[in-house]
């Protein structure tokens, strides 16, 4: 790892202490100002629950427990799931039989195609590698990124789709016709159902556009309205976590200078890593 990414990784991670069957589809779409949710994953805000739930992978400090209501040596009053949806953060797929996350025993692999006509190819799959190490610490997930990317000519009209089990990135020019003229970046998520019901994420595809790189100066990851803090808003996207009703909340509709990842923000990452296989 790079001194700089070592750097930012630990600067999250400091941060975040002191703070303290079926196929499917679905999306969510990041915008310049504001960043706006498919409407439809606004109202699915409920956390329902799945018996393969509180498989913990990592940490969970006293104020994380504290959102998951896990504080109390009670465990009967124990409930993440409503824990998180009073936090204000919302998932991205809700069922009957708990929301599409993925599963926890199989490695995740990520790669990153980038658009041949695109200059900085080099600082964006840098991002990339950065911003997937600090999700993998928060979940707890195991993911693979390849050494390097791919570069190519990016056919908007015919986007690849991820292979099964993987997390595909693509960087895109700033006139793609793969995002609105506003839009820097969007997720899409696809989910199986499995036979006892449990919903889980199969794959993801990220679009960013180089406008983030125009309109973001490098910063933090998961502070301020930087470049890494808008990858890493899509990259949650891909865990099966949708937006926050808090407006400091690096998932929140709007990215700005106070944009930080909250304990609420942190806590669903945990939550995202513990659906057990």
């Amino acid at each position: 790892m790079g001194l700089r990414k070592l750097m930012t990784v630990l600067a999250l991670l400091l941060s975040a202490f002191l703070v303290l069957g079926f196929i499917s589809e679905s999306n969510a779409s990041t915008l310049q100002n504001p960043i706006t949710q498919n409407e439809k994953h606004i109202h699915e805000n409920n956390w329902s629950e799945n018996l393969r739930d509180r498989n913990w992978q990592t940490y969970l400090s006293p104020e994380i427990k504290q959102i998951l209501t896990l504080d109390d040596q009670n465990s009967a009053t124990h409930n993440p799931h409503a824990g998180l949806h009073n936090s204000g953060v919302t998932p991205m797929v809700n069922t009957e039989n708990g929301v599409a996350l993925w599963g926890n025993c199989r490695t995740i692999n990520i790669s990153t195609l980038i658009d041949s006509s695109l200059v900085e190819k080099d600082e964006m799959f840098n991002v990339i590698d950065g911003v997937a190490e600090v999700v993998s610490a928060y979940t707890g997930l195991t993911m693979s990124h390849e050494n390097g990317y791919t570069s190519t000519q990016v056919d908007s009209s015919n986007l690849p789709t991820p292979e099964a089990g993987s997390i595909l990135i693509i960087w895109v020019p700033k006139n793609s016709e793969s995002l609105s003229s506003q839009q820097l970046g969007t997720t899409k998520v696809w989910h199986t159902v499995e036979n006892d019901g449990t919903p889980t994420i199969t794959r993801a595809r990220i679009l960013l556009s180089e406008k983030i790189f125009e309109e973001y100066n490098s910063g933090i990851i998961g502070r301020g309205n930087n470049i890494e803090t808008a990858v890493m808003h899509e990259m949650t996207h891909a865990m099966g976590v949708g937006h926050s009703s808090h407006e400091n909340s690096f998932m929140y509709t709007e990215l700005t200078n106070n944009t930080l990842a909250t304990v609420a923000d942190i806590a669903s990452l945990v939550f995202a890593g513990s659906r057990s296989c």
